[in-house]
């Protein structure tokens, strides 16, 4: 059951401030981000090469496994990004304790924003007021939606997520696939809809929500005998509440904005070795050519698509592996 599984699941928007409080605002300056035996190749990584500015992304999740990757690949081609999470700041990893040993962890991680140019503010998407009081800032012209969550709380199992969220997230007593999918997004999306309408946009806002590869299961040779057979009531719930996302944005009443549906499958990073065993399982059912497990990708390959796609207005609508890998050629 790929997006549902170790890494799939970007980080989770809840807290309980209704108005986004500013974390990092507006920074503009350039640091070196590693110590000097990796300064060449690391320093200004996510920089973009000339200064151009293409406009704005809100970024829901932004301090999450997906949506860190997603704010930094933005970066590289030319937008300014605004994050919205329940951090507000990204988790403080050991390389970025290695980066700035002498300082506190917060302030490692303020140091590493003002490199990157990511203006984190930290509320809750669970209140629509808290995405539209940064849409109202204007200058936005598009919307990533990178929320969720593996295990809810209904699961019995929320827990596990501190082990099997690609960011080590927890979530609350109210944490639900419902509110934490589906309610964030129908607000994300009612907020974007109308800041459209508001400031007349010349074309549709393109409009990114992170769905699932198994999302399609209805549409593909044995899906529905996995997912009505084999599938636990949480994975059912989980993928019922990307299905309503998902007709929503599709929906012709959303006609200002341009809908963009990645529906990957394990989403897996190199660097977390730990991912490798599951991920390899679904390169091989994909490769043996089973029409309901889609091959895994990486999270920089899904965030560069993603960004990508909010570049090209022919782009819309659900996109898989294959699409993912187009965009990124």
């Amino acid at each position: 059951m790929s997006s549902v599984c170790l890494l799939h699941v970007p980080r989770l928007v809840v807290s309980f401030r209704s108005v986004p409080r500013r974390v990092v605002r507006d920074t503009r300056t350039t640091r070196a981000l590693s110590s000097s035996s990796s300064s060449n190749s690391n320093t200004n990584r996510y920089t973009s090469e000339d200064n151009r500015v293409k406009g704005k992304l809100l970024v829901l999740g932004g301090t999450g496994f997906l949506g860190q990757t997603v704010c930094k690949r933005a970066i590289v081609e030319g937008y300014d990004v605004t994050s919205l999470s329940r951090r507000g700041l990204p988790p403080v990893t050991a390389s970025d304790k290695t980066v700035s040993s002498s300082s506190s962890a917060s302030s490692s991680i303020m140091n590493m924003a003002s490199s990157i140019k990511i203006d984190y503010r930290q509320g809750d998407a669970r209140q629509k007021e808290a995405i539209e009081a940064i849409l109202n800032e204007g200058g936005y012209v598009g919307v990533i939606h990178t929320i969720g969550l593996l295990f809810d709380e209904t699961s019995g199992m929320g827990s596990y997520n501190r082990f099997v969220s690609g960011s080590g997230s927890l979530p609350d007593a109210d944490s639900t696939y419902d509110t934490i999918t589906r309610l964030t997004a129908f607000h994300a999306i009612d907020a974007a809809s109308e800041y459209a309408a508001r400031v007349a946009l010349p074309t549709p806002l393109p409009f990114v929500f992170t769905s699932a590869a198994e999302a399609g299961w209805p549409d593909v040779t044995g899906g529905n005998l996995i997912e009505n057979k084999l599938a636990p009531d949480f994975l059912k719930r989980y993928l019922r509440a990307k299905r309503q996302v998902e007709a929503k944005l599709l929906d012709p009443s959303t006609a200002l904005l341009r809908p963009i549906i990645p529906r990957p499958s394990l989403i897996y990073s190199m660097d977390r070795p730990t991912s490798f065993p599951p991920v390899g399982a679904f390169f091989i059912g994909n490769a043996l050519g089973l029409p309901f497990v889609d091959r895994p990708v990486t999270v920089q390959a899904l965030a560069s698509a993603m960004v990508r796609a909010i570049g090209r207005p022919e782009v819309r609508g659900i996109l898989r592996y294959p699409q993912i890998d187009q965009l990124n050629e």
